[in-house]
């Protein structure tokens, strides 16, 4: 609209009816910026629906005055079937508590809703219930970091699951604006930012483990060398996710190992004896990050020794009682007996044979999936 909004009779009644709700604050070029990138300017029309209490006030209004509304700002009102069925339609949602309907209906009129990505009363709803759960989550979690029900809880709140959205998908980033007006941290800070920080962000691994015979450890530029031969052999990789590899490979397979910004990849190098003889690995995953995977390679000279076995035990140990995991699984290709047989000596139960699931190399090969829980984990202890 430009410099001279304000000059128009109904964008200073919509300002001056915005300013009444939201106080008289100012507005960055940032937030401006911000606001242009997620929102669209309000059209006469809507601003007559507005001032007459039949839609939302606008989510932003720009240092120049123009209000700025969402996208779909009047899409609503078309699927109710007309801006007079709007309110109807709207608290409808809210059938079995029709005092929270009505408490919606005003603040979405106040076009406060600015959190949302998707102003709808599905969204609405969502957002307040991924809200209760995630404050019950940090309850329990200020009280036990490795409770399964709080992280699983949190996990749901923050990132969703299969047919429930999480908050990261449903909040917009929000502004210093946003903090002004609310007098806080944005919704995004409180609910998603801070519980993710504070208990979905695993310390990145920064010791050495030590079992009776072996050391596992951090990966290093250096222990590529130790490597390039046997990811060079058709055989060894033929069970392995990874064709062979030549040497420039293996060399930038370990730098990316040694980069640790990825808490969620646990990369370690297993020593004999002051010799590299293999890795282990422990990604984890699932809701909350309840969850890992475990996996291990023994370099061709040195197999036979137990090694495999010896490390994963270390691993689990590190995922169920450093990590707290709830659940640990092993997936391999089901020709790989010698793997399935370090599963079954680690105490993992095969829980599903699944059939020419994975493409591998050429071909649909089968898969085995092993999987262990915490509580037996502790009790085989």
């Amino acid at each position: 609209m430009g410099d001279d909004a304000l000059s128009d009779p109904l964008v200073a009644a919509v300002r001056d009816r915005f300013v009444a709700v939201n106080g008289d604050l100012p507005m960055t070029d940032e937030d401006d910026a911000y606001a242009r990138e997620h929102f669209v300017e309000a059209t006469p029309e809507a601003m007559e629906q507005m001032l007459a209490g039949r839609l939302p006030l606008p989510s932003y209004v720009l240092g120049d005055g123009t209000p700025m509304v969402p996208a779909a700002h009047g899409e609503l009102a078309e699927v109710a079937g007309g801006v007079d069925r709007l309110k109807t339609w709207f608290v409808a949602f809210w059938e079995d508590d029709p005092a929270t309907g009505e408490l919606e209906w005003e603040h979405y009129l106040s076009g406060q809703y600015v959190c949302l990505r998707e102003v709808t009363p599905a969204r609405i709803k969502a957002k307040t219930e991924r809200v209760a759960e995630a404050e019950a989550a940090v309850e329990l979690l200020r009280r036990d970091p490795h409770d399964p029900v709080g992280r699983g809880m949190l996990g749901e709140a923050v990132d969703g699951v299969l047919g429930v959205p999480g908050l990261d998908t449903i909040l917009l980033p929000m502004t210093a604006y946003d903090r002004l007006r609310f007098g806080g941290p944005t919704v995004r800070e409180r609910w998603v930012d801070g519980p993710r920080e504070a208990f979905l962000t695993p310390p990145p691994p920064d010791w050495t483990l030590r079992t009776d015979r072996l050391v596992l450890r951090p990966f290093r530029p250096a222990d590529a060398d130790a490597f390039v031969e046997a990811w060079a052999s058709e055989e060894w990789t033929s069970m392995l996710l990874t064709r062979t590899l030549n040497r420039a490979e293996v060399v930038d397979m370990v730098r990316r190992r040694t980069d640790r910004s990825d808490a969620t990849f646990v990369g370690l190098v297993v020593e004999h004896d002051g010799v590299v003889v293999g890795d282990s690995i422990l990604i984890l995953q699932g809701t909350g990050l309840n969850e890992g995977e475990i996996g291990w390679t023994v370099l061709p000279q040195h197999a036979g020794n137990g090694y495999a076995t010896e490390a994963a035990r270390e691993v689990l140990r590190l995922a169920f009682e450093e990590y707290g995991l709830r659940r640990v699984v092993a997936n391999l290709d089901a020709r790989n007996d010698r793997s399935a047989a370090v599963c079954e000596r680690l105490g993992m139960r095969r829980e599903c044979h699944r059939l020419r699931d994975f493409w591998s190399k050429g071909t649909w090969t089968d898969s085995y999936e092993y999987a262990l829980l915490r509580e037996e984990w502790l009790a085989g202890a």
